[in-house]
């Protein structure tokens, strides 16, 4: 089967998780013997023609990346030739590829034009993995000239410029998607979808799996905790007020001093790492809270292994963590918030603990429990490994798209 995978991103360019993912799945189809090409962003010149020899075609002309200067240069004068150029090339690559199926990933910061050609150019035959919300918000556009300008030199201007911005986007109109295959990597963000009044065609939920193989290997060389040490606590992922991290530390300032010991894994070097080491400082807790800075994803297993609970503190109404699922596999305790698609990941007491969001007491009252209770850590620790394993591994997820993308192309399996 020949599939072309579309991705607002793709690595090593990667925002998150989920272009991580779509990079998996593309790998395994190829492994798996089937044709794969992949169409992205444009991003740095001198890109890999290849990732782990599958054909990656970074063309796709992207919206919002640059500063206030360099995006109203691109809106005002050259947007409407570059989503045309766009359009050439992934319809040169359509002819040159003729592909069975399509399956389109994240599209955010992609003009809305470019899956509709994809639906035009291979009618019946489109398929589409949902890993967050961007069909049901505005263009990257209309929410960068939204955003007041945080540098003060150049407020004034994006405001004047947004202004027109946004008035010339009002004018316009968005093409409507089809959307006549979708797959959803949890119940929750189908429901939203439902809940937000997108018109779609056959739908259906495929959850995101992990490489739980890659992960297990913390479980078998776990540095186990001697008698009387801190209860070594891991957050692991991007650093955004939305991740939540600023509860996991007000919560560290609520337990006895000494008691545990939190480790934190990204670039700390943003506006809310500064904020994170301030408040580290604020609430008493630098001597117990150790920022690691980013950490390769080939390290991720390693890293966990040398930790006993994983905290999960997500404000934003999470799609589907991977970081989850990893800690799970990994056979840490998770204690987290249920936002988004969590929920159908980490049960209270069965897979884990949970708490509301930005409850700092309520998050320091679980970590309470683990360290009163090490059988309590030990049972769901065990728990959520066994759940991820029997349920959550990626072969099945890729099992999942690759039958329903053979079903789109009339391959019946062949």
């Amino acid at each position: 089967m020949r599939i072309l995978f579309f991705s607002n991103y793709f690595p090593p360019y990667a925002r998150g998780g989920y272009e991580q993912w779509c990079a998996e799945v593309a790998v395994e189809m190829r492994r798996r013997g089937h044709e794969v090409h992949v169409i992205t962003g444009q991003e740095r010149a001198g890109s890999a023609p290849c990732y782990e020899d599958v054909p990656v075609h970074r063309i796709l002309s992207l919206e919002a990346r640059e500063g206030t200067w360099e995006t109203a240069w691109r809106f005002f004068l050259t947007r409407k030739k570059q989503e045309q150029r766009s359009h050439a090339q992934v319809k040169q690559l359509i002819d040159e590829t003729k592909p069975d199926a399509a399956l389109i990933w994240g599209m955010w910061n992609v003009p809305r034009s470019i899956p509709a050609l994809v639906e035009q150019s291979l009618a019946g035959r489109v398929a589409y993995y949902f890993c967050d919300y961007w069909p049901t918000l505005p263009s990257a556009y209309e929410q960068y000239w939204r955003t007041p300008s945080g540098r003060s030199v150049t407020k004034a201007v994006k405001q004047v410029l947004g202004q027109l911005a946004l008035r010339q986007l009002r004018r316009e109109s968005r093409p409507a998607l089809r959307l006549e295959n979708c797959f959803f990597v949890s119940r929750a963000v189908c429901q939203s979808f439902l809940q937000s009044g997108v018109t779609m065609g056959r739908t259906a939920v495929i959850h995101g799996g992990t490489q739980v193989e890659q992960f297990e290997t913390a479980t078998t060389g776990r540095v186990p905790r001697t008698p009387g040490s801190p209860l070594r606590l891991l957050y692991c992922g991007r650093l955004h007020p939305d991740k939540g991290v600023h509860t996991a530390i007000a919560a560290i300032g609520k337990l006895q001093r000494g008691a545990v010991r939190l480790t934190i894994c990204g670039d700390d070097r943003s506006p809310y790492g500064e904020h994170l080491h301030l408040l580290a400082q604020k609430e008493g807790v630098s001597e117990y809270t150790f920022f690691r800075g980013s950490v390769p994803r080939s390290q991720i297993p390693e890293v966990m292994a040398q930790h006993d609970v994983l905290l999960f503190p997500s404000v934003w109404e999470e799609p589907f963590a991977r970081t989850l699922m990893e800690g799970m596999a990994a056979g840490l305790t998770v204690v987290g918030t249920t936002t988004g698609g969590s929920g159908e990941i980490l049960v209270e007491n069965e897979t884990g603990l949970t708490f509301p969001a930005e409850d700092a007491k309520a998050l320091a009252d679980q970590i309470d429990k683990l360290l009163s209770d090490p059988c309590l850590c030990h049972r769901l620790g065990a728990a959520g490994h066994r759940f991820v394993s029997e349920n959550l591994r990626f072969e099945h997820m890729v099992d999942a798209l690759e039958s329903q993308l053979e079903a789109l192309a009339g391959c019946g399996g062949n």
